[in-house]
């Protein structure tokens, strides 16, 4: 499942925002709260990441990443990385993301004052936790 919500939130992005996405879903395993406290618990979380539970069932989804495509292997790649620790992580501790389409209407989340911006990573912006959970 990592692999699916590595290789689907940082679709058409390349390897190193899927290997972003990954460490800061490593960071939320780590870190566990409210987002869960497993690896399965924090993907499948509502509400978190909508390439897995989204509000709207995107068809395209269902194919995403095409197994044996290059992307597949970077997708997988990168969520090996981070399910293993190895490598340093490129979010600088992370737990949470948006993408810049949303640069005129950022998420509430993103202004609360919990969240301190660490990294822009291809389209991605990623955030770490300030305060305590």
């Amino acid at each position: 499942m990592l692999v699916l919500v590595t290789g689907r939130e940082a679709r058409g992005d390349g390897l190193d925002s899927m290997r972003a996405v990954a460490w800061s879903i490593r960071n939320r395993v780590s870190r566990p709260s409210w987002w869960g406290r497993s690896w399965i618990e924090v993907i499948t979380k509502k509400w978190q990441y909508s390439s897995i539970n989204g509000l709207e069932a995107d068809p395209n989804l269902l194919i995403y990443p095409v197994p044996g495509a290059a992307v597949w292997n970077d997708a997988i790649s990168a969520a090996e990385e981070a399910y293993s620790g190895e490598g340093t992580d490129p979010t600088g501790g992370a737990v949470s993301y948006y993408d810049r389409s949303l640069d005129d209407f950022p998420p509430l989340w993103a202004k609360s004052g919990q969240f301190a911006k660490t990294v822009d990573i291809g389209r991605l912006h990623f955030f770490r936790l300030v305060l305590p959970n």
